[in-house]
């Protein structure tokens, strides 16, 4: 207890003896026994609420003990169970539990990883895909103190992401590779390259690369079917000095809609595995590209950014002209997009209204506003002359079009003029404003409809910014490339708003979950929760095979299919007494990637350990590395100290006790007459 809490205890008590005191003896001729007592319980109550107010506590230091912690990931694809070894990790993963020196040292914490990761239950071995960064790249944003080693149990085949080898993660890791990395001969197709949208009649290139393991000269045929009949053949030559061929070629048909490929090569004569010789592609076939101009009268990082990310989707091409030159012919294209629109772009404004052409609006610094509200009557903004930083916040109930939910938390701010925004029409919005920590119910990106026109509204410039930021955080551009290009798709559309639609991929393997989305509007396109909507499936023969219900999760419906067998499916999405229906096709591939490993691969992983000043250990050294972990110093528990503060006397009590000696002193004056 501190000094100065002792001597405010010292004066509380000479000030409740002095007060009782003078209340019950001062000016008082007859002095009884009762006097006493009463002035007594005066005292005490006195006392007690100076005490409650002064708290007196004391100090109680508490040391903790904290023990580093050990992460053990483990493989759970199905290529473990196919090479056998998953008695082997399930027996590993026991020894690891059960080892109490290990469990005294360490605190361990399990988990499982595949396509995705989690905290480890039970191990199944069914996963389908295999994402071997996946651990380290969740790990490092759980575990940000101390030293965390990492244990992976795994194969070592990875069917996606980026390559292990160059995680970067800041404690060591130690591999523990299961199956046989002895190399066996093997010839197979690695990777094929193609875009996923052509045009008809178009000769799109296709890149296709074999890879072979083995010490002979061999030379096999690479065929490319499409329909059962062969459209593409060449022979390949391979030997102990050339492991990989690639062939380039183009390939063309005539047909609308999503066409299915497959290149095989050849087997080998002693080939253990073949079903990895083949491998299945496909290309969406349309009747025309869309068309899109880009309008600017300034140079911006966000134009070519605008371009690349559109034209991610080859079926999309962007055409950027400075407003000043006038070879371009506004009828040439689906869509326009005006960047920091001025006066320069009265004429074309004019052409948009009259036309009632699709159009994009991107607005920034550059902008000027009084020219803006006077030629378009969606929306108007009173500017200051101050700029303000926004940061997007993505509406989850946004259902236009399947918007993808993209975490937006982490990207950089846009920058427009500060002002208040009126819509002067109806409109939707996809990406609210957020302000420092504070979201706004305002648009920064809205779509709006109005006489047969689509248009939208991006309240700020810099938004190459959120490319580089969905790069960053996902090390590709797929994420963002495909929330614009949804964008895109539904502003350069000329059809107005479908009421249904749906989100499906031509391909899938037979024991792929088949993920399928859709969203139903109602006539005032909100979307409709109450709805029902049914995914029937046919066969080749167009009988039905099943017919599936969606389940309602947040603004979309989704299903899972996880049972169907490999083949050529058509289906249909209905909406129960309505007219609308989607139908398309999808194809199912008889194997998954996970069969197209023989062995195990320690390549990367290696390079993994060597990289974080690990160690790779194989199989029938699991006591070797719980050994290593063991008596490695640089994992040691950390003492911590931390004084806490415990109050002397629970106010609970100290206020009990005071109510109780106030009411014992007024029931003995009443008694005896004293009130």
């Amino acid at each position: 207890m501190e000094t100065k809490t002792l001597i405010f205890i010292i004066l509380a008590f000479l000030a409740s003896l002095s007060i009782a005191a003078f209340q019950y003896f001062y000016n008082t001729k007859e002095r009884s026994q009762l006097t006493y007592w009463l002035s007594f319980l005066r005292f005490l109550t006195l006392f007690s609420i100076f005490i409650l107010l002064i708290n007196p506590s004391i100090k109680k230091t508490t040391i903790e003990t904290k023990k580093p912690q050990l992460l053990v990931a483990v493989d759970n694809s199905s290529s473990i169970k196919q090479q056998s070894q998953n008695k082997n990790v399930t027996s590993f993963v026991q020894l690891l539990k059960g080892n109490t020196d290990l469990n005294t040292k360490f605190t361990l914490n399990f988990y499982e990883f595949g396509n995705e990761i989690n905290t480890l239950d039970s191990l199944s071995f069914s996963e389908t895909k295999t994402n071997l960064e996946l651990p380290f790249k969740e790990f490092s944003k759980l575990y940000k103190e101390g030293v965390n080693p990492v244990v992976i149990i795994t194969d070592g085949n990875q069917t996606f992401g980026n390559n292990v080898a160059f995680v970067n993660y800041e404690s060591p890791v130690y591999p523990f590779i299961v199956g046989d990395t002895t190399i066996v001969e093997d010839i197979y197709i690695n990777q094929v390259n193609v875009n996923k949208f052509t045009n008809i009649n178009n000769n799109l290139p296709v890149e296709v690369f074999v890879n072979y393991n083995g010490t002979k000269s061999v030379n096999k045929t690479l065929k490319v079917y499409h329909n059962n009949k062969v459209i593409y053949s060449e022979q390949l030559q391979f030997s102990n000095a050339k492991k990989v061929q690639t062939a380039t070629f183009f390939i063309t048909t005539s047909e609308r809609g999503n066409q299915y490929f497959t290149a095989v090569i050849e087997s080998l004569s002693e080939e253990k595995n073949t079903i990895n010789n083949s491998k299945t592609f496909s290309v969406n076939v349309i009747e025309e590209q869309t068309k899109i101009l880009l309008l600017t009268s300034i140079i911006h990082p966000d134009l070519g950014m605008l371009k690349k990310s559109i034209e991610s989707n080859k079926q999309r091409s962007v055409t950027i002209f400075n407003i000043e030159n006038k070879n371009y012919k506004i009828n040439d294209y689906q869509l326009i997009i005006l960047y920091q629109p001025n006066n320069k772009f009265n004429t074309v404004f004019k052409d948009i209204n009259d036309k009632k052409r699709n159009h994009f609006i991107i607005t920034g610094v550059s902008t000027d506003w009084n020219f803006l509200n006077s030629n378009q009557k969606i929306f108007s903004k009173i500017p200051t002359n101050k700029t303000e930083n926004y940061n997007p916040v993505l509406n989850k109930n946004y259902a236009i079009f399947q918007a993808n939910e993209m975490d937006f938390d982490y990207f950089a701010p846009i920058e427009d003029m500060f002002g208040d925004v009126k819509f002067l029409s109806s409109f939707n919005t996809l990406l609210y404003q957020k302000i420092g920590n504070i979201t706004l119910q305002k648009p920064l990106l809205a779509t709006y409809e109005k006489d047969l026109q689509k248009g939208a509204i991006l309240f700020g410039e810099n938004t190459w910014r959120w490319r580089m930021n969905s790069y960053s955080e996902n090390r590709n551009f797929e994420h963002f490339d495909s929330f614009i290009s949804n964008l895109i798709q539904y502003l350069a559309s000329t059809q107005l708003n479908k009421r249904l639609n749906i989100t499906i991929e031509p391909l899938y393997y037979s024991n792929e979950i088949i993920n399928v989305s859709a969203s139903y509007l109602d006539k005032n396109l909100n979307f409709d929760s109450r709805s029902k909507l049914f995914f029937t499936i046919f066969n080749k023969d167009k009988s039905v095979l099943k017919k599936v219900p969606f389940a309602l999760d947040f603004n979309s419906f989704k299903l899972e299919l996880a049972d169907l067998q490999s083949g050529d499916y058509n289906f249909t999405v209905s909406v129960e007494n309505q007219k609308e229906t989607i139908s398309g096709i999808f194809k199912v591939l008889p194997f998954d990637v996970e069969q197209q490993f023989n062995n195990a691969t320690s390549g990367n992983l290696k390079q993994l350990a060597l990289n974080t000043k690990g160690a790779v250990f194989y199989n029938y050294q699991e006591n070797k590395l719980i050994q290593q972990l063991i008596e490695d110093n640089q994992y040691k528990s950390v003492q911590k100290s931390s004084i806490q503060k415990t109050p002397l006397i629970e106010w609970k009590w100290l206020l009990a006790l005071i109510v109780t000696l106030l009411s014992i002193e007024w029931f003995v004056r009443k008694y005896f007459g004293e009130i």
